[in-house]
């Protein structure tokens, strides 16, 4: 979607797997400040790593099996082979079946070239075609296979899947489409400066197709900035998001906000952070500020925060939302 620090668990336990369908934020602790619970950071609470809260709920396991081990790969990514991973061996073995030849061992059409042996040979054999595993929509959902996969690395443009290499996907990215390398796995860390976030497949029609996680670039947007963007105001985040967390190291990004407020469930609106283990909205809060931001609550620092920022505490859930 998963290995990520948890340095900023230490105080609450464990901040468990990712909220659904909004931004994305990183976990941080906010029991000290708060008197109870475990704290996400950011405008949703993804769990342990940044970003996943875009991509899929944070369902447990149902009561009729307490003890069932949680999913492994993300459901938007469907089931097969993992998409993370470039050297997949169910595409390495497709790759490996595809090569086609003559019964005795020559290559098709050979010596049919311009009368030199080189050519000759050049011309009869393809170059070999990769695979890689990617994600595809079926009518039943989202299936991963197989796929004819190109050379095209991290961030380069594409048109469709086959452009990119193993290991990445073809996404839209406003009126473009890029590579970027498939998050699928919970086990999967994305990159420094980039966080798991969904983005939709490009199709080689133009339009958008079935949504997948993958790391995208962050921001590193002000969480100061203000939601939404007043007119005449520079902002860095625009069309509709806002600046969080979405890294339990700080990293901030320009994320789609929930709707959530102090003392309300998540997903978060601007300005907010889940607490994973209660549920619900802390009101983000800066700790320079000269004027009360909290009401009857304190504004307490916490570690997975930008310095300057902390979040209010649990006595002030209905205060200054």
């Amino acid at each position: 979607m998963r290995h990520v620090s948890h340095s900023l668990l230490w105080l609450l336990g464990a901040c468990s797997a990712v909220t659904a369908f909004a931004a994305s934020c990183a976990s941080v602790d906010a029991q000290e400040a708060a008197g109870a619970g475990g704290t996400c950071v950011g405008v949703t609470c993804s769990g342990e790593d940044a970003g996943r809260d875009q991509i899929v709920a944070d369902v447990p396991p149902p009561d009729s099996a307490p003890d069932a081990a949680p999913p492994k790969q993300n459901p938007l990514c469907g089931a097969g082979c993992l998409p993370d991973e470039p050297n997949s061996a169910e595409c390495s073995a497709a790759a490996a079946g595809g090569a086609e030849s003559d019964p005795d061992g020559a290559p098709p059409d050979a010596g049919q070239g311009d009368g030199s042996p080189d050519a000759d040979f050049d011309a009869a054999v393809p170059p070999p075609t990769k695979y890689g595993c990617g994600v595809v929509s079926t009518a039943g959902g989202p299936v991963s296979q197989c796929l004819a996969a190109g050379t095209g690395e991290n961030g380069s443009p594409c048109v469709a899947a086959s452009d990119c290499s193993p290991g990445l996907a073809c996404v839209s990215e406003g009126t473009t489409a890029t590579c970027r390398s498939y998050c699928c796995s919970y086990d999967t860390t994305c990159g420094a400066d980039s966080f798991c976030a969904e983005r939709n497949l490009a199709e080689p029609t133009g339009g958008s197709g079935a949504s997948v996680p993958v790391c995208v670039p962050a921001d590193h947007c002000n969480l100061a900035e203000p939601s939404p963007c007043p007119a005449g105001k520079a902002c860095k985040c625009k069309d509709g998001t806002a600046c969080a967390v979405v890294k339990d190291d700080g990293t901030t990004s320009c994320v789609k906000p929930g709707e959530g407020r102090a003392g309300e469930a998540c997903p978060c609106a601007a300005g907010y952070v889940c607490s994973q283990s209660i549920k619900t909205c802390l009101k983000l809060c800066s700790t320079q500020a000269t004027t009360p931001e909290c009401g009857t609550g304190k504004c307490v620092a916490v570690a997975g925060l930008p310095e300057g920022f902390g979040v209010c505490g649990l006595g002030s859930l209905g205060d200054g939302g």
